[in-house]
């Protein structure tokens, strides 16, 4: 068996700056270093060869630069290196991307591909779900636990999601993303020999391309901003005082949070747009709240098709909801589009999860669509949908456009506002078409007591300074009573204290939650490029020298314990 790696050489992004003169982020001096998820694939690869004999080969795209982690991968143990490198592929976006690398696919030939979950640098998870279907190979992403059967001939997966596991079965050929809790790869020996002279370089004429990444792409970059750390710390005492203060934040958020109405008639318009509901109500709703927002008064039916039942969606404000009875991903994006080409809207909105991102992106290459990944806020002025995603680990936000049509966005939840309409929606249903590349074997959700961190107003975040396990039972009670959910920093994952899903950070989630509350957290860089677009951010520690406060709205020095038995208990007496 024969499996490729793709991998991707990146900047540090902690280390990235942005230039407000120039409107240029600044590279240069920055260190490079091998894409974490990237680096756990080849390890994964060469886990698998060492069990079946297998072939790996690794591959990269990018500048001569990049040959340092083909040579490193060779190190580890990979067989064979190609550096995938031209002049004409500079400014390639995603869709670019996934083409260029089918056609190392191609060249290749292999029977297993597997690649990160996402570049930190860029965080689509676009390209490697384009590559399978660019390829007719099967895909499944995020996937952390996998099995060959002894003709290597069928694969078993098992992939992390928001909301629990997901067990899948299916042949090969497949493309693979693989997630941070994969495994942990080996570090390469000090004393090993230069391999660089083994990588082979591939260019435009080898390949067979003659296209330029830049005028190929159908996503255009038309403005870069950098977000800027605003917060100014207040420190607090500890006691009533800070009680009070989280009390008065969640009571302000409650007054604020009159619903607006929306027109949402259902009468003949010239156009439409497109939202697409996928598992979760909430974030549905909130897609649907954008959408309407920003064509508001345009002669465009605002319509959503999903997966999830209508009773659920109660107000949503859009004139028709189109449910869509699949059995997977592939016989939902089958249907999605049949409806798309026959509704032909202006643009089509989805949202950033697992199934949000697998369905978009194999669209997307089918139709060669532009598809902006991961969106923090749309813009749209009748003619041009304006797509703002951030990168670099938030630090910077790309406006973003295509010049295809519909435009496609994922859009991160949490981010919009959730409205109502005036009327009810129309309701249609269509059976999904299509074949299932992969078998689902089995599920198992997160334990109830964790609310997905997406659809959470309130946060409470855990560190290493929560010391001790039994803890975390604290925190669970201290979120029941206010309606929050419990997030955690990497290293409490790790040491298996929370589900994985509940990660906050560079390699978990970004939040958006209205409050958040983090007991023991240090404020690695590596944790607070996820709390970039949370609301207000309430720090305990005890150490006053703590990171955390630098990003912090309000902070009090205070023992952890102390502080969850002290709001408990003022909680209580409040109730009472």
């Amino acid at each position: 068996m024969k499996i490729l790696v793709f991998i991707k050489q990146i900047p540090d992004v902690n280390r990235i700056s942005f230039d407000s003169k120039t409107m240029r982020i600044i590279r240069e001096g920055v260190p490079l270093m091998f894409n974490s998820f990237d680096k756990k694939a080849v390890e994964e690869a060469i886990r698998i060869k060492e069990k079946t004999g297998s072939e790996v080969v690794v591959a990269t795209m990018g500048p001569p630069s990049a040959r340092d982690i083909l040579n490193e991968s060779l190190k580890m143990g990979a067989d064979d290196a190609y550096l995938v490198t031209d002049r004409k592929f500079a400014g390639s976006d995603t869709w670019v991307t996934a083409k260029i690398l089918s056609m190392v696919v191609e060249y290749v030939k292999p029977d297993l591909v597997l690649t990160g979950k996402y570049s930190l640098d860029g965080e689509t998870s676009q390209v490697p779900p384009e590559i399978a279907f660019m390829t007719g190979m099967k895909f499944k992403s995020s996937v952390f636990r996998i099995e060959l059967s002894g003709d290597l001939k069928t694969i078993t997966v098992e992939q992390d999601r928001e909301d629990g596991v997901n067990r899948y079965e299916g042949k090969l050929p497949a493309v693979i993303s693989v997630s941070e809790k994969i495994n942990r790869a080996r570090a390469v020996n000090a004393d090993a020999p230069d391999m660089s002279s083994k990588i082979v370089e591939l260019n435009a004429e080898k390949l067979g391309i003659d296209f330029t990444g830049a005028d190929a792409s159908p996503t255009v970059v038309t403005g870069t901003s950098a977000v800027k750390n605003l917060r100014s710390v207040k420190f607090l005492k500890p006691g009533k005082e800070v009680f009070d203060k989280i009390i008065e934040i969640m009571d302000e958020e409650s007054s604020h949070s009159e619903i607006k109405k929306i027109n949402n008639s259902t009468g003949l318009k010239k156009g439409s747009v497109m939202g697409v509901a996928l598992g979760d109500p909430d974030v549905s709703m909130e897609i649907a709240s954008k959408i309407s927002e920003i064509t508001e008064g345009m002669d465009l039916e605002v319509i959503m098709a999903g997966n999830i039942d209508p009773l659920k969606l109660n107000g949503m404000p859009c004139s028709s909801y189109v449910r869509i009875q699949s059995t997977g991903n592939e016989t939902f994006a089958h249907s999605l589009l049949e409806l798309i080409d026959e509704k032909k809207p202006e643009f089509v909105i989805f949202p950033s999860t697992t199934d949000g991102r697998e369905i978009s992106a194999r669209i997307a290459a089918e139709k060669s669509l532009g598809l902006t990944a991961d969106c923090i806020d749309l813009k749209y002025d009748g003619k041009q949908l304006v797509q703002m995603k951030p990168a670099f680990g938030g630090g910077i936000v790309a406006e973003i456009i295509s010049r295809t049509k519909p435009a496609m966005a994922t859009v991160r939840p949490g981010m919009f506002q959730k409205t109502t309409g005036t009327e009810k929606f129309n309701v249609a249903e269509i059976k999904g078409t299509g074949v299932e590349n992969f078998r689902l074997l089995s599920s198992m959700p997160v334990p109830s007591e964790y609310r997905p961190l997406s659809s959470s107003s309130i946060v409470i975040g855990l560190g290493r300074g929560i010391r001790k396990r039994e803890f975390v039972q604290k925190a669970l009670e201290l979120s029941r009573k206010l309606g929050a959910t419990v997030g955690a920093t990497r290293p409490i994952v790790d040491m298996g204290f929370v589900p994985r899903q509940q990660q906050i950070g560079l390699t978990g989630s970004s939040i958006s939650s209205k409050l958040y509350i983090n007991l023991g957290v240090s404020g690695q860089d590596n944790h607070v490029v996820g709390l970039r677009y949370a609301g207000n951010i309430v720090s305990v520690n005890i150490d006053p020298e703590a990171p955390i406060f630098k990003y912090s709205d309000y902070g009090v020095i205070w023992d952890v314990n102390e502080f969850a038995d002290g709001f408990l208990e003022y909680l209580k007496e409040r109730k009472t």
